[in-house]
């Protein structure tokens, strides 16, 4: 058997780069504190498997999630029964997990979740690698591509949260399943397509979508073909394994599966918050965003040689994919919007990637704390600047110094955001480019999940010793919540005294705030208080500290 040394070279440098990547997340992993939303989602997932315990037979089972369930209280929680639409494709696993394991330390199940979700993502990395080798057929991109993928510094941050890195994680999966169905017309392939698109909808209620664009691409193949009963009778198998699918992995729809399903949709208006948010030094509603909130967030938080690597590669293809659609002629042998599966590839990168963008373009979508609610948008960005950056190849593999230069390029691109993550770790989902000044980095949204309250703890720990410390809050950040991340020792000494300021020693303070904080004065912190520590990164303050005089 003849062996492929190169082909061996590149898995081994995989293995490692991904041995790697879990080392230093497995490290460093207690470092970031606990986000706000995690107490809900525990909630969540107890609740449903203690439903689905109850429906299945598994009373021992139902008996302990109910029981774990009813002892998580927050008077600032949201009512799980309430607001029990949210899908459960990460939650409810998780707290079977945390029975099963026997974890008893509330920390260790939120740390475990993190490590979690952080394994997911790069797995999910690692099918848009097998996506890119596939399209481009070059180890060098396809490895660029991929690390861009895993190290945007928003991105990496984030997806130990599982939530918004997640539905990308999932999403990632659904495209790689279409693509692998759209090349080979396997029902296996098919099947899995169908079943990855319900995850996502499960965790993404927009992404109900994606069985609209598969339609549609579909119906184009069938222009090409003329297979237009075979074709049907792909989309009605699609959809009856999607929808079989959404209501097996939804308990939410079992009791009445038609108006349940319904009311998702019709509940999302209600459900979605209404809040002041801070952008570009003002307070806006979320509910009224300029045009350009998104772009601009994109522009802002994104490492810069990725963004004109993606706004380069997404206007090339789409002149290319128009003077393809105005030279379609009957009459000619090339008269369709691609040829072979490598351009269609293209062709579907950028229908989803347009589609979405349009679809929270013209609903206004309330989105805040910047783009992470669209942190999906960043698998299709990478994959266009690999495309541009393939073009490039392409044209000058052939004269040695300007592709040595590229080489050198692609190095820099790669290096700097590992650059970013280190010099923003454990806060990279903060991440900023050089684009902004000290005064306007400060004018956006920061810690919304309130990361930061371990580092504040545990800084308040170091500089004063009492037994009982009493800390405001000059935020809309819940901070009481972030105690999770200490040992059980360290959270008793802190007591949380919301507003109250008079009853207080300390304050912590960061940019979240649901009012317009520039009119309302609810979070101003008061005269007797002075400032005795700032934590920031470069120009970016994460929170401040305020003691009483």
């Amino acid at each position: 058997m003849k062996l492929n040394f190169n082909k061996q070279k590149n898995t081994y440098l995989l293995l490692f780069f991904y041995l790697l990547l879990l080392s230093f997340a497995f490290y460093s992993l207690q470092d970031a504190g606990i986000h706000i939303e995690e107490k809900f989602h525990r909630l969540n997932g107890l609740y449903w498997l203690s439903y689905v315990s109850e429906v299945l037979g598994f009373s021992n089972l139902h008996d302990i999630s109910s029981e774990k369930a009813s002892e998580i209280s927050d008077f600032s929680l949201s009512s799980v029964i309430l607001y029990n639409k949210y899908g459960i494709i990460f939650d409810l696993p998780t707290a079977f997990l945390e029975i099963f394991l026997g974890i008893n330390d509330i920390k260790s199940v939120y740390y475990l979740k993190h490590f979690l979700s952080f394994s997911i993502f790069l797995l999910s990395s690692f099918a848009f690698y097998k996506i890119l080798i596939k399209r481009y057929n070059n180890f060098l991109l396809s490895f660029v591509g991929t690390s861009l993928f895993i190290t945007t510094p928003r991105i990496f941050g984030d997806s130990f949260f599982y939530k918004d890195v997640l539905f990308l994680s999932f999403l990632t999966f659904t495209i790689y399943f279409l693509l692998k169905y759209l090349k080979k017309n396997s029902l296996k392939n098919l099947i899995l397509f169908s079943l990855f698109t319900a995850f996502s909808v499960n965790l993404r209620i927009f992404s109900i979508l994606i069985p609209f664009l598969f339609c549609f691409i579909i119906i184009i193949k069938s222009f090409q073909t003329n297979e237009y009963r075979e074709n049907i009778k792909k989309i009605l198998i699609y959809l009856i394994f999607f929808f079989v699918s959404i209501f097996i992995f939804w308990p939410y729809l079992w009791a009445s599966p038609i108006n349940n399903f319904i009311d998702l949709f019709l509940s999302l208006n209600k459900d979605l918050i209404d809040v002041k948010i801070l952008y570009n030094q003002n307070y806006i509603s979320n509910r009224t965003l300029p045009n350009g909130y998104l772009l601009n967030w994109l522009i802002i938080s994104s490492p810069i040689l990725q963004n004109l690597l993606f706004l380069m590669g997404y206007f090339f293809y789409s002149i290319r994919l128009l003077n393809r659609y105005f030279k379609i002629n009957e009459n000619s042998v090339y008269n369709d919007l691609w040829r072979g599966h490598r351009e269609e590839t293209d062709f579907i990168f950028f229908l989803f990637l347009s589609s979405f963008y349009l679809l929270f373009l013209v609903f206004n979508a309330p989105l805040y704390n910047g783009w992470r609610l669209v942190y999906f948008m960043n698998f299709f960005m990478i994959y266009f600047s690999i495309n541009i950056l393939n073009l490039i190849l392409i044209r000058f593999q052939k004269k040695s110094n300007l592709f040595t230069l590229l080489k050198i390029f692609l190095i820099i691109l790669v290096t700097y955001n590992y650059y970013a993550i280190i010099k923003y770790h454990p806060y990279q989902s903060l991440y900023f480019n050089n684009f902004l000044s000290e005064k306007k980095i400060n004018g956006f949204e920061g810690d919304y999940y309130g990361i930061s309250s371990k580092d504040f703890f545990e800084k308040i720990s170091k500089i004063d010793d009492d037994n009982e410390i009493k800390i405001a809050v000059a935020s809309h950040t819940p901070l009481y919540r972030g105690l999770e991340a200490l040992e059980l020792k360290e959270r008793s000494k802190f007591i949380i005294v919301g507003q109250e300021y008079e009853m207080a020693k300390y304050i912590y303070k960061n940019n979240i705030s649901e009012v317009d904080s520039i009119l309302n004065k609810k979070y101003e912190v008061p005269k007797n208080f002075s400032k005795i520590y700032e934590k920031k990164i470069g120009k970016l303050t994460i929170y401040e500290i305020f003691k009483k005089n």
